[in-house]
């Protein structure tokens, strides 16, 4: 029988009792490892990482945590950088546009807590230990920590258990941690759906209870959590966790219409399915995809007696102050509009029936993300192969790329015309110059015949006038009669 006095955790698993080890980290970010250890430091990989490798998924990206306070982490490494105010953390690079993120332990305190100095402690800026900043994270699942110089794993909240049920269960108090921070509930939609995970009654009844305190969420991270969601691979099952958690209802009402409910789960469906296969789809063409049928209901039949013009100020007429409660840039919200407009063209149009100004509309820029739209969307509606094939073409036409130029080689304007380039006229009824002496004398140097041929005249340099003093003008002569 054990002791009372034993404590439960850390439970710690050698090498060789689970399935991670050092294979499966990136060369640079166990050097980044190594060289924190080599100067007196404690490291250890943390979170997603760990869990996608354990239940065998492909891991996006590695977090390092470390007792090394960021200044000290920064005089480490060269290319390091740090970010944030409230929680400074660092980016070492490793590369030019890759990094890992290092960050500090962070300490267990409230945030309303008085210290005795008689100041508040501000939230997330007291670094800790490592048993602290297991205590400090989301879900059990994402506070396992990894130590590269023994390849064992160290988990502190019951995480290695809860993967084996495949449950996803909250650190400490699920309503406390809901209502400090209302995103986690989102985020609990996202991880139930992406790796197959159930939510225990315990954290399920959290959710419903702590649901209106979205409203209080920061809309930049409600926004950064949207395009996670997105890009998940499982976002058709993400929103149906959140609806019935009474998120979305708050978050994004016009999405909980029973209307669309069937039209969006099928795009959303597709959309997945391509994301799992490895295809990168842009934000533009997500955020089209997931609000569409607000876009087509608002259009109505604009979409089929008017141009994309049209559509493109009726969608941004009706949906701007949905954009801008959703902090969606203005460029990009420009861009969603004008890719939605486009697709009441790409079904008129096909080869059949072709468009005026075809060659304009396939060469403007967002040609092409309004046509990979067209394909998520004809293959959720069915019966445009036609129309699609067309465009396929159309696409494949504009993509062909020029001959380059080398030596000299005509340039591709001048190809059409035997590589000869007509001199423009001045004037619309000017004549061509008439080639002057000078110019039949030099095409004689080029192609000279026999030794008698006439050499071209040096022309000598004409001295610049000088210009006498001004009292030393001469008076004009009288004219004589």
């Amino acid at each position: 029988m054990w002791p009372i006095w034993k404590k439960k955790y850390p439970v710690i698993l050698p090498s060789g009792k689970h399935g991670m080890s050092n294979a499966y980290v990136d060369r640079e970010v166990l050097d980044i490892l190594a060289r924190l250890r080599k100067n007196g430091f404690e490291a250890y990989l943390v979170g997603g990482c760990i869990r996608d490798i354990l239940l065998g998924k492909k891991v996006k990206d590695f977090d390092i945590v470390t007792d090394a306070h960021p200044r000290q982490i920064k005089r480490l490494f060269k290319r390091c950088f740090l970010i944030g105010k409230r929680f400074r953390l660092a980016h070492v690079y490793v590369s030019g546009d890759k990094f890992v993120e290092v960050a500090t332990f962070r300490a267990l305190v409230d945030p309303e807590e008085i210290k005795p100095d008689g100041r508040r402690y501000a939230e997330n800026n007291v670094f800790g230990n490592i048993e602290e900043d297991a205590q400090r994270r989301d879900f059990t699942i994402n506070a396992l920590y990894y130590n590269s110089a023994d390849s064992s794993i160290e988990d502190y909240t019951g995480g290695l258990e809860d993967i084996k049920k495949k449950r996803l269960r909250s650190i400490g108090d699920p309503v406390k941690r809901f209502r400090d921070d209302p995103v986690r509930i989102i985020r609990a939609g996202r991880f139930c759906a992406q790796l197959g995970f159930t939510l225990p009654r315990r954290e399920m009844n959290a959710a419903l209870k702590c649901a209106p305190f979205i409203a209080e969420a920061n809309s930049n991270r409600l926004l950064e959590e949207l395009y996670k969601i997105l890009r998940c691979g499982a976002s058709a099952k993400t929103f149906a966790n959140l609806n019935s958690y009474g998120i979305l209802p708050l978050w994004i009402p016009e999405l909980t219409g029973k209307k669309f409910r069937e039209s969006l789960q099928k795009r959303l469906e597709v959309v997945d399915g391509r994301r799992q296969r490895g295809q990168e789809i842009t934000t533009a063409v997500l955020f089209t995809a997931l609000f569409f049928d607000l876009f087509e209901d608002s259009a109505g039949d604009l979409g089929e007696r008017a141009g994309h013009q049209d559509v493109f100020g009726a969608i941004r007429k009706h949906f701007n102050d949905m954009a801008v409660r959703m902090r969606l840039p203005r460029k990009e919200w420009d861009k969603i509009a004008n890719i939605a407009a486009r697709l009441w063209t790409f079904k008129k149009y096909s080869a059949r029936k072709r468009m005026r100004g075809e060659a304009r509309f396939v060469q403007n820029p967002y040609f092409e993300e309004a046509l990979r739209f067209f394909e998520i969307y004809a293959e959720t509606a069915g019966g445009l192969e036609a129309e699609l094939k067309f465009w396929w073409q159309r696409e494949s036409e504009i993509a062909r790329p020029l001959p380059q130029v080398r030596g000299n080689a005509p340039t591709p304007h001048l190809a059409a015309n035997g590589g000869a380039k007509r001199p423009k006229p001045s004037h619309p009824h000017a004549q061509p110059k008439k080639q002057d002496q000078n110019t039949n004398q030099i095409q004689a140097q080029d192609h000279p015949s026999g030794d008698n041929a006439e050499q071209p005249k040096k022309r000598r340099r004409r001295r610049p006038r000088r210009r006498k003093p001004p009292g030393q003008a001469q008076a004009p002569q009288s004219i004589q009669a």
